[in-house]
């Protein structure tokens, strides 16, 4: 359905009202908002911003009307197009449902009307004890898809404010989680001081589901054969990325299995792998058949938290060793995980207890081995006058606090600047990529962006190559981003914290003999991106040191995966004996 063929009807709306046919009603609207959910636009023409204004107008004035009442079969419907509402209202003039929550806070049976327009962008924030209370099944369904705001971006400080105060809630009483990554993914980006609490109440919550009370797992250990389990191992995946030479040092003495989440991916690097086994939802349900019955000894999840498949398993006793990586560089914070993995170089090693549930192992370097980038610099040359500020970042490391820093830096800036952000794939769903630019906008201006959207890497590293500077996020920051700005001879200013997500791109600097680009507050994150921005030779001189430095030797060298095969014959041993 292209959008010159949406079916925007007002008179027909008008007369279903008038005959109280609200579950027609209630089909044509989801039908609409569904266009939205599929389909993500770019560009909105004049025609179909038209549309989306005339649509929302007459939705929610229908939608609150008191005697328009929503048939118990479109209830969760409804509640699950929340954020693609939310998005689709911030597209159109009305820009948030905050009058129209107004209207419905004082009408009777309107729980399901509130928990369908009840987002993060409302300016606003409502006490939800009493959604608990008056339907606890509804509330945890909108309680997940509330979360959902982050993928989009956090720019915005409404959004940021509102998704933080979420994470607040008491959600002891909460038995169901839904959309798992919104809340175990999420909450780090949304608060990785606060993420602890749910982590642990979602992991509880899956283990003592029926699901894994009847799984049925048997294992019967094989010291020589080890699972690697993830959606991801695909080449140029952030995951496998650091962790592919991993895995290849352990080809000669075990016998390696792949258990893919997910459905079959022809891009799967199958490489060092005896057997591939495939685990994913089957009309609703995780078929664990594939692995049921296994002869693990140790299973290695390079990236739990990434999907929804490895929450589930990481609750699972699937062998008697499980280990985690920093693919996904968090803890699971109570799942059945023993181990975590991790490097001595960048761990504060006397917050272990703190930042991990799982015992930390930490190998000598970084936890991690990173892999040349597959790209031949070009010399690209600029075709922007403006000074080109590299932020690649995914949107849901977007925050206000790391934007208001931005906005700083351009105010304090004596030349043009152009901030070039790269949020990814992920924040063109449900149509979020247009509000997340707006929000961008409206903070730093629309001629001191570029929103670069979701590109292959031999495009995005060309891209990189013509920036002046790159930046890295906090408080979640990068790993391979600054691997590619590194390769590509780009100064980057890194800002340090107590946790490897926020250490590692400062670990690396000091690697390149780079540690005076390293911050370690708010203040100097921004003076240091001044210093390079108006001292050409200062920043030139960077660029010199960095074409010096062998990073084969530094960032690339591979005797990490020494120590992780060490890592591992070591814990397989230490059970085979105990």
């Amino acid at each position: 359905m292209e959008s010159n063929q949406l079916p925007i009807e007002p008179q027909t709306w008008i007369e279903l009202y008038q005959k109280q046919e609200y579950v027609k009603l209630s089909e044509k609207f989801i039908r609409i908002i569904e266009h939205f959910e599929r389909k993500t636009y770019i560009t909105i023409s004049t025609v179909l911003r038209h549309q989306i204004n005339v649509f929302i107008k007459n939705f929610l004035y229908f939608f609150t009307q008191p005697d328009y009442l929503l048939h118990k079969s479109h209830i969760v419907r409804f509640i699950q197009l929340n954020p693609t509402l939310a998005n689709l209202v911030a597209i159109s003039d009305f820009k948030t449902t905050d009058g129209y929550l107004k209207i419905l806070i004082h009408q009777p049976k309107n729980l399901a009307k509130i928990l369908t327009l009840y987002s993060p962008r409302n300016t606003f924030f409502l006490n939800c004890q009493a959604f608990f209370e008056a339907d606890l099944k509804l509330t945890e369904l909108w309680y997940s898809y509330f979360c959902e705001a982050y993928r989009y971006g956090m720019a915005n400080p409404t959004i940021y404010q509102n998704l933080r105060k979420h994470l607040e809630i008491d959600f002891t009483q909460l038995t169901s989680f839904y959309q798992l990554t919104n809340l175990y993914f999420g909450s780090t980006y949304i608060n990785g001081d606060d993420d602890r609490a749910i982590k642990q109440k979602i992991n509880q919550t899956i283990q003592n589901s029926q699901f894994c009370q009847t799984a049925g797992i048997q294992n019967r250990p094989n010291p020589r054969k080890i699972a690697i389990i993830t959606a991801y191992w695909i080449p140029g995946h952030s995951a496998y990325r650091i962790f592919s030479g991993f895995i290849e040092s352990l080809k000669e003495d075990y016998d390696l299995t792949l258990v893919h989440l997910g459905v079959p991916n022809d891009n799967l690097s199958t490489t060092h792998f005896k057997t591939i086994k495939y685990v994913n939802f089957i009309d609703g349900n995780l078929n664990l058949d594939s692995i049921r019955v296994n002869d693990f000894a140790l299973v290695f999840y390079p990236d739990v938290g990434m999907n929804q498949e490895s929450i589930i398993l990481a609750n699972l006793r699937l062998a008697p060793i499980q280990v985690c990586g920093l693919g996904h560089s968090v803890s699971t914070f109570g799942s059945q995980i023993d181990y975590f993995i991790s490097g001595t170089d960048v761990e504060i090693a006397e917050d272990a207890d703190s930042n991990y549930s799982e015992k930390l192992v930490l190998l000598p370097g970084y936890g991690a081995n990173h892999q040349k980038p597959d790209y031949q610099i070009k010399n690209i040359k600029k075709r922007r006058s403006e000074l080109i500020v590299n932020c690649p970042w995914y949107a849901h490391k977007i925050n206000y606090p790391l934007i208001a820093s931005l906005q700083k830096i351009l105010n304090n800036a004596r030349v043009n600047l152009l901030f070039r952000f790269y949020p990814g794939h992920a924040a063109s769903e449900k149509n979020g990529i247009l509000p997340l630019v707006a929000d961008l906008g409206k903070l730093l201006g629309e001629s001191n962006i570029e929103v670069i959207l979701n590109q292959p890497y031999e495009t995005y590293m060309e891209i990189m190559e013509e920036g002046d500077v790159c930046l890295d996020s906090y408080p979640f920051g990068g790993c391979n981003i600054i691997v590619d700005s590194l390769y590509l001879r780009k100064p980057i200013v890194t800002f340090e914290g107590k946790k490897w997500y926020n250490r590692i791109g400062s670990q690396m600097l000091r690697e390149v003999g780079l540690t005076e680009l390293i911050a370690t507050n708010v203040e100097q994150y921004i003076s240091l991106t001044l210093k390079l921005i108006h001292d050409e030779e200062y920043r030139q001189s960077i660029s010199q040191k960095l074409e010096r430095v062998n990073l084969d030797e530094t960032i690339f060298r591979n005797e990490s995966q020494l120590f992780f095969k060490q890592a591992i014959d070591s814990l397989i041993h230490e059970r085979a004996i105990a």
